[in-house]
């Protein structure tokens, strides 16, 4: 038995209802991404989001430590001395960060030793005392000192 099929003046010629729904979700959906990608592109400039705050912190260390990564050895160990107080971890892993691949140990039984003293002056009697002697000041709160022999 056939079904019976209406004559073409009789068939409907709009969609079906979900059809329809679906038409419309998809309709809405391309006209809110270009409302928004239209937002973007027509938005103020200076609404940029703001830099990094880390990359500030990198970019003074690699400059605050310049001169004395010219001067040391590119690589092997160096000591580190430096202020105490609330800073004094951070100073010291920017001078880790600032002067690598060198490594930097936060001891005085090396060779040679950086004193990163930011926030003072360093004491020199009580490095005087530990055997180091100034070799250079880089003038921005960064030393160098070398060991003294024991002979």
């Amino acid at each position: 038995m056939q079904s019976w099929i209406p004559p073409p003046e009789l068939r409907e010629t709009t969609a079906p209802p979900h059809h329809i729904r679906i038409l419309i979700t998809v309709a809405a959906t391309a006209l809110l991404c270009l409302l928004s990608t239209l937002r973007l592109l027509t938005g103020p400039l200076g609404a940029l989001p703001l830099q990094d705050p880390t990359r500030e912190i990198a970019r003074h260390a690699d400059e605050r430590f310049a001169d004395m990564r010219r001067a040391l050895p590119k690589r092997g160990v160096v000591g580190y001395i430096g202020d105490s107080g609330q800073t004094s971890l951070a100073d010291y892993y920017s001078a880790q960060y600032a002067l690598a691949p060198l490594l930097v140990e936060r001891s005085i039984n090396h060779s040679l030793v950086i004193g990163n003293f930011p926030a003072s002056q360093p004491p020199m009697p009580a490095l005087a005392d530990k055997n180091l002697c100034l070799v250079r000041d880089f003038q921005n709160g960064l030393f160098l000192f070398a060991k003294k022999d024991n002979n």
